[in-house]
């Protein structure tokens, strides 16, 4: 789940931050209230941004893999649904953010997507795999030992699954890793977006190019703009607590 301040957070610094940085600050911040965005919704939203890219630079992206796109998250659809349902309850638990999530909830979440985008075919599969793989392989140092062990076998287990993907399509491996690049950029974007993030931010560098990101309140400008200026998008989002007249709502998100 993705949490979403109720009370807009301001603005850590005048300069560009690391945009994962700045997503991992609001999700960790204690808060008397926020919507929710699950996963599947947040995934379905990075599809949409991959679906409006204008970069020549980018590679090109068929229907099968914007499809894997908005699909990279769904795993964490069944966990995603109890979370909604407890804060639902009489007790109205608040909800965890995904970064609070064990080591052993987000592989299982991870696997379980990765079969999903598999089913779509095998350059989306191969892409999804690829991504959690990045982000297994970034983190798995910092782990403790049983759940280093656990990430090294996910890392095991996937890179098989990449060669026998990369297999059945006609995609080079480094063409493979650029599809990667661009399920990379959209899916941090749209946690970015889905945080309600203010900061002034700065992408890593992907398909070549390394973007940085304004807020104003007119929406979101990318410098270069990869993604057409006007575009706009909507998110589901969940209100927590709910209220008598108000539980949820389409969060819109434009580009200038």
């Amino acid at each position: 789940m993705i949490l979403r301040p109720l009370e807009p957070p301001s603005a850590a610094a005048s300069e560009f931050l690391p945009a994962w940085k700045v997503v991992e600050r609001i999700q960790r911040q204690p808060h008397d209230g926020c919507w929710m965005i699950t996963q599947p919704s947040h995934a379905v939203l990075a599809g949409d941004f991959a679906a409006k890219i204008v970069s020549a630079q980018a590679p090109k992206l068929d229907a099968a893999l914007l499809r894997a796109i908005s699909l990279h998250d769904a795993g964490w659809g069944v966990p995603d649904a109890q979370a909604i349902m407890q804060s639902r309850s009489i007790r109205g638990s608040c909800p965890r953010s995904f970064i609070q999530c064990t080591t052993a909830e987000f592989l299982d979440a991870w696997e379980r997507s990765i079969e999903v985008a598999a089913s779509v075919g095998p350059a989306g599969g191969y892409m999804v795999s690829r991504h959690f793989a990045r982000i297994a392989e970034q983190g798995a140092a910092q782990l403790a030992e049983a759940d280093r062990r656990k990430a090294i076998a996910f890392l095991k287990h996937e890179s098989a699954r990449q060669t026998r993907m990369a297999a059945k399509q006609d995609r080079s491996l480094a063409d493979l890793e650029r599809l990667t690049d661009v399920l990379q950029f959209c899916d941090l974007l749209s946690l970015y977006v889905c945080a309600g993030a203010s900061d002034s931010a700065e992408f890593p560098e992907y398909f070549g190019v390394k973007a940085r990101l304004t807020v104003s309140e007119a929406g979101y400008r990318l410098d270069p703009p990869l993604l057409g200026p006007g575009s706009a998008f909507s998110v589901a989002a969940l209100r927590h607590p709910a209220t008598k007249d108000l539980s949820s709502a389409e969060l819109q998100i434009k580009l200038v």
